[in-house]
């Protein structure tokens, strides 16, 4: 009976530990920074959002005076194709209008972005 309670506990172990390596593994994300600007001027607040076009977490990053980094406040990407959302405002916050007032309608475009850290500069254009 001892002998098959050791087994059992070494058995219960192992599997407990090949359990615990699979839940731990993340998925290696990359990190994105770059500029951001409407019409040649830097975004005075916003957010940028990469949408994978395949199957994946989205990754984002807040805009402060033209500038954005995933690994600052964000969250990277896998690399791939992706969609590319941004959302700019003036930065003259209100009571409902927190990154103050929008800019321009949300534009997005597509970017293919590689697996690794990366800059991505982005200047959106005024709409005509």
């Amino acid at each position: 009976m001892q002998v098959w309670l050791r087994r059992s506990g070494v058995v219960g172990l192992i599997f407990a530990a090949v359990a615990f390596c699979g839940c731990t593994q993340e998925e290696k994300l990359y990190q994105v920074s770059g500029v951001v600007t409407y019409s040649g001027k830097p975004i005075a607040k916003g957010v940028i959002s990469f949408i994978p076009k395949d199957d994946g977490r989205q990754g984002f990053a807040n805009i402060a005076d033209g500038k954005y980094d995933t690994a600052k406040q964000g969250k990277g990407v896998r690399g791939g194709a992706y969609d590319v959302r941004v959302n700019g405002f003036d930065g003259k916050e209100a009571n409902e209008a927190p990154f103050g007032q929008a800019l321009f309608p949300e534009y997005t475009t597509t970017k293919d972005l590689p697996q690794e850290d990366s800059v991505y500069n982005l200047d959106v254009p005024k709409s005509r």
